[in-house]
Formats: structure tokens, sequence, C-alpha cells
């Protein structure tokens, strides 16, 4: 089995002196294929969109814009990415409708090429 380090950013909030998570960011450092990090230096690299680090997701959006554009929620063996229906169009892969954000439909991604070829689809990169 290959030896894997994380990063691990997390931040709080406190209040009335009881600490609240507010969002947290792993990044892999050595070893495997850890997909939410592919995704953000993918993103990060390659779109102008901003990234919204929340409890258990990332959201991206334009500056300005209400709705996200992309979601990202890490999974334990895969990564759920949601995206606008209309991003669909000429993409072969399975989504459903997305309960967090009904704007949005949700794929679940496995592999890294999975990934990136979703990412150069949605973006046309």
């Amino acid at each position: 089995m290959p030896k894997i380090i994380y990063d691990l950013v997390q931040r709080f909030e406190v209040k009335d002196g009881v600490p609240t998570l507010i969002s947290s960011n792993i990044q892999i450092m050595e070893g495997g294929d850890n997909l939410l990090s592919i995704a953000q230096d993918w993103l990060l690299n390659n779109t102008p969109l901003i990234a919204f680090n929340k409890k258990d997701y990332i959201g991206y959006k334009l500056k300005g814009d209400k709705r996200y554009q992309l979601v990202l929620c890490p999974r334990s063996n895969s990564i759920q990415v949601s995206f606008l229906p209309s991003s669909l169009k000429g993409l072969e892969i399975e989504t459903e409708s997305d309960i967090l954000f009904p704007y949005a439909v949700r794929a679940s991604i496995t592999t890294p090429e999975q990934l990136k070829r979703l990412l150069q689809h949605l973006f046309k990169k």
C-alpha cells in the first residue's frame, strides 16, 4: 500500500467562546491520486473562477455571480462534481439532480482521467 501524506487546513470561527468549523481544505503532499487536489489545481490554472471553501464542499463562481458554476464535494473514493446542465451537451456521463444545488446536475468521478476530461469539456480547454 503506497504511503500518502496530506496537508489539512481547517478554519474555525469562535462566537461566544464556541468554535465552529467554517471550512476545511485537504491537499495531497506525497503519493497517490487525490481528486480534489487535481481539480483545484486544474481550475486554478485554467479558469477565472473564484473558490469559496465551505464546510462540506468547494464552490466555484465568477466574480459577481450569485450561483456557483461548479461545486466539488470530496468523498472517500470519488469526488462529486456539480455543474450547470447546459454544460452537458456532447458529454457522455451519468448525472443526477443535485439536491443541495437544484439548478445543477451532479456526477460522481472516480479517476483522475475522468475528472480531467470532465473539466476540459466544461471549460473547453
